[in-house]
This record gives C-alpha cells, structure tokens and sequence, in this order.
C-alpha cells in the first residue's frame, strides 16, 4: 500500500508529543510492508533531523512553514476570511500543488494528514486527484475554542474566539464529513466530535509510549523540582505555564523555598523566558535532545492545562518513567486516574497546591503511584497497542471496507 502522510511538524523521535506519534506511525506502517511518503512543513530548527526521517520514508518533501501574521492583519482575517484561524496559520498555495503533484505522482493509495489544520489540503482541494482521505485529529480546533471561550472571559483572546467559534466549528466538521475517515487519540476525543456530527466515521488509534526507552528507574537522584513539558507555540502549554506560576507557584515556595520548576520544550516565548529571569528557581530549558534525565531528576510532573482539546502524551512518558503526575482533568484527559492511584488531578489552584505538597512530602506516595502509573503504561499505552489499530482503519478505508 502506498500512504502519503501531511504534517505541520517534521516527525522525529525526539519531538514533542505530536511529532513522536507520527514518527512511530510511520515507522510502523513501513515496518508493515507499506511504502510510506512525507509531505511536511520545516522549520529551521528541523534540520538536524532531516536525515533520519529521510532514510525512513520513500519519498521525502519538505516546504517552509508558514509565517505568523501581522497582528492587524490577524484581526482583518478574523473579520473577514472565509477560512478560520487554526487552518488559515497552516495556509500554504505551495502546500496544495504538492500534495497533488506528489498523488499524482506516486499513485498513492490513501493520504493522511496529521492534525486538524493539515486536513485543510485534503478538502476543497482543486489539485488533488480522486484518493482516499484520512484526518488525524490530535486536538478538536472547536472545542480548544470552546475552553479559551469558558476560562478567558473579557479578554482579546476571548474576543477572537468568540468572533470565530461559529466559522470554526462550520469549517472544520465540513472537512471532516468530506474525507473518508477520522482519527482521534482518546474515546473522549470520539465522543466529541460524534456530539457534534453524530455520522462521522471515527475510530479511535491511541498513542502508545516505548515502555523500554522511558525506565522507571532513576539515573540520577531526584532533586525538589518540578517539571512541565510543552510546546509552546501552542496557546493551551503556554496559558498552562502562566497560570501555574501566577496561582500555584508563589504558595508553593513558601513551604518548599528551595523548590525548582523546570520548564521543558521548544517554542519558548519571551514571556516564558521572563518567568525565569524573574526568579532564578524556574528553569526554562528549551528542547532538550532527551527528555529522560529532565524527567529523572523530577519529583513531581505537573500538567496544567486548561484550555485547548487534545491528548497529552507526556503524562504517559512521564508515567513510564517513575514520576509522579498532577494534571487538570483537561491534561490528563483520556488517562485513567484509578481515583488516585496512578495520578492525582486537580482543577483548582488550592487543589493543585495541595497534591504537589503531598507528593514532595510523601515520597512513599509518590513511589506507590509512579510504580502503578508505570504498570497502566505498560499495560495499555505500549507502543504496540495502537499500531495494530492504525493499520487495520487504513486497509479498511483503502479497500474500501469503511
């Protein structure tokens, strides 16, 4: 079978969470058998990852990702462009040849596009020959609206997501009607998008994490520290940060002064930057080229995430390697809690507060819940779970069985 993958982010096994599960989708596919071509956008900092993606896929192409708007003509599109903002960021005419030239080209059997914005190339699309189609939904673009809408009430970022709820919530089910199939992470991600089109076509492919690369045994011992990890181009890793350190973070140093709150990943911004050169005990990293000793050192990993939609993989890598987790119900959803036992959720800054001094004074807590956390992973989210998944809809859709 021959697959075409669409991608805003070059896939590597060293990304962030979207990046790792399209590396090992790929990968698994041409493990299967199937010939596997990319079509992604590149950022300069991708380079040194070229290489390795090239050496796996049978065809490689690659187009500059596009740059940000101005923020005037940011405001005039919302106003009066008939594409939303999530995919007008992802608008590409080079993109749109591409994608057909390389169909066309290479007699692709089905194309897949990774993410939500990427499912644009694939729907109203004048050169792109019959094929079958296949969206990938890491994260619901309506309800990551809807979240912003209910948390940032009054503010300009509500005001864009109001303006644009109705156009975004139109645009993307209409794409998601139009293709062949819809993938999400979670059942929860399933169930959101039925409510909203109750015939879609939509399976679930959970991402699953290699349980023999994140070990749950510590390299080094652990520090008083903190961990988020993110990537913060994304609106929802960024207000995470921000709130935490504004609501949760001053009421921590207080029982815990000698307290560090790592922050980890690419895209960091000049706000999150400031953070840290405002108080030396938050540590803004940037990408790391591997997160295992970030996240061995770690006592606890935090997941503050209110607003956006999607699945979070780095709780599960996080799991996986022996460290205690406190996420939002947001952030850690689609992830089994067992009450408790394998992660302590909370919505509310005293809630949070709460379990991150639990854990750093209870560390035979924190060891009982990492080795039950590790033991879900291991269980439900290995790697092997949600391939098999994956490759099943595909030859479905291509034989035309769906």
């Amino acid at each position: 079978m021959k697959i075409l993958f669409l991608t805003k982010l070059l896939p590597h096994p060293l990304g962030i969470s979207g990046s790792i599960i399209i590396y090992n989708r790929i990968r698994y596919l041409v493990e299967c058998g199937h010939q596997v071509s990319l079509l992604s956008f590149m950022r300069p900092e991708d380079e040194p990852y070229v290489a390795g993606i090239r050496a796996l896929v049978t065809e490689l192409e690659l187009l500059p990702a596009p740059q940000a708007e101005a923020p005037l003509k940011r405001l005039a599109n919302q106003l009066f462009s008939t594409i939303p903002s999530p995919f007008r960021e992802m608008r590409s005419w080079a993109m749109r040849r591409r994608v057909g030239a390389m169909v066309e080209r290479a007699h692709v059997h089905v194309v897949i596009a990774e993410f939500s914005a990427m499912g644009q190339y694939l729907y109203r699309n004048p050169y792109l020959p019959a094929v079958r189609r296949i969206i990938s939904c890491h994260e619901c673009c309506t309800k990551a609206f809807a979240t912003t809408i209910r948390f940032h009430r009054w503010s300009p970022a509500w005001l864009m997501k109001r303006i644009g709820f109705n156009q975004v919530q139109q645009y993307e089910f209409a794409m998601y009607r139009n293709v062949d199939h819809v993938l999400v992470l979670t059942p929860q991600e399933r169930y959101v998008l039925l409510n909203y089109a109750p015939n879609l076509r939509v399976t679930v492919v959970p991402h699953g994490v290699d349980v023999n690369y994140y070990s749950s045994a510590p390299v080094v011992e652990r520090e008083e520290s903190l961990i988020f990890v993110g990537y913060y181009f994304n609106e929802s890793n960024r207000d995470a940060v921000h709130w935490f350190v504004r609501t949760v973070w001053p009421q921590l140093k207080k029982t815990h002064p000698q307290l560090k709150f790592y922050i980890v990943g690419r895209g960091v911004t000049s706000s999150i930057r400031d953070l840290a050169r405002r108080d030396p005990q938050i540590v803004v990293t940037g990408e790391v080229k591997d997160i295992r000793p970030y996240l061995a050192r770690a006592k606890v990993f935090i997941c503050p995430i209110r607003i956006g939609s999607g699945f979070r993989a780095k709780i599960l890598e996080a799991m996986a390697s022996g460290v205690p987790v406190v996420s939002t119900s947001l952030g850690a959803e689609g992830i089994p809690s067992g009450g408790g036992e394998t992660l302590l959720l909370a919505d509310t800054p005293g809630q949070m507060l709460k379990c991150i001094r639990l854990l750093l004074i209870d560390a035979d807590l924190g060891a009982t819940m990492a080795t039950k956390a590790r033991e879900l992973v291991v269980n439900r989210f290995a790697r092997k779970n949600g391939m098999a998944a994956l490759n099943r809809v595909v030859s479905d859709v291509v034989a035309g069985r769906d």
